[in-house]
């Protein structure tokens, strides 16, 4: 019994191990299918399940070859979870073009720290639900509070943008 414990909590912990810092494990990249079905989760979902199977069964006083079938069966169930798991995270994630700031062109924000023409200043503008300031330049002064239509992107964190009030009517 003592070895299917040692093998449930070395499972356990892999399994923990890889749900945690599975960013950091993309690197390693075990997934060889790219569907989860050999992720490090289902691995450590497999020798946890293994693990726990087996002390039920020897808890039972089953017969060793029982415990560890009964192992095995509930690894691959606890293994088939992760990767249901696993799958439903991957078809959850944006695509990279979903972050592209090019989707800022035309949108409005408020400046947040106003500039002269030419200069930079900062702008708070919605972008993918949440809240995000970048600097901003402008031909003209902008005042802070003003509100402002992008007009272009600069670069990883810049933009161009115009007054939305422009010869006393409002571009909104």
């Amino acid at each position: 019994m003592v070895g299917f414990i040692v093998t449930a909590a070395v499972g356990f912990i892999l399994l923990l191990t890889f749900l945690i810092f599975d960013g950091i494990f993309d690197a390693i990249d075990i997934d060889i299918m790219g569907s989860g079905v050999f992720s490090g989760a289902s691995l450590g979902g497999l020798i946890t399940g293994f693990g726990c199977g087996g002390v039920i069964g020897t808890s039972l006083q089953w017969p060793l070859i029982l415990s560890i079938a009964l192992g095995l069966v509930v690894g691959v169930a606890i293994a088939a979870v992760a990767v249901a798991l696993y799958r439903l995270l991957k078809n959850a994630e944006s695509a990279p073009e979903d972050f592209s700031l090019d989707k800022l062109v035309g949108s409005t924000g408020v400046v947040t720290a106003g500039s002269k023409a030419g200069e930079r200043g900062l702008v708070q503008l919605m972008y993918l639900g949440s809240p995000r300031t970048v600097s901003f330049s402008s031909d003209t002064p902008i005042a802070t509070g003003e509100s402002v239509l992008v007009t272009e992107i600069n670069g990883v964190d810049s933009v161009n943008v115009i007054s939305t009030q422009s010869a006393g009517r409002t571009l909104e």
